[in-house]
């Protein structure tokens, strides 16, 4: 039986040389990560801030006439897609709510 099959020192080497090849890997995955962590936006946020439905957010996104990212039947917005919404909705005609009318 060869005794450097059991030698710890033998097996530590290999274990550092695994544990460096781990961590070059997550540096390179850490190299593609968005800087900005809230640079997308659920259809609940950009709602409230916009005073839309996340229905209606999704709905539009789905018939293509909002900007969006899809992942599997998640709906997120980046901020140049809010802004762009933004001016999509400047341009549409809002029903009136209620109140008085002219006669």
């Amino acid at each position: 039986m060869s005794t450097s099959a059991l030698d710890p020192v033998d097996g530590g080497a290999a274990l550092a040389s695994s544990v460096r090849e781990l961590a070059s890997a997550i540096r390179a995955l850490g190299a593609h990560a968005p800087r900005d962590p809230d640079a997308l936006l659920t259809a609940e946020d950009v709602g409230a801030l916009l005073g839309l439905s996340p229905r209606t957010l999704k709905d539009r996104a789905a018939a293509g006439v909002f900007p969006h990212r899809r992942f599997g039947k998640h709906y997120r917005f980046s901020r140049e897609d809010v802004a762009e919404i933004v001016q999509l909705t400047k341009s549409e005609v809002r029903p009136d709510r209620g109140g008085m009318r002219a006669a």
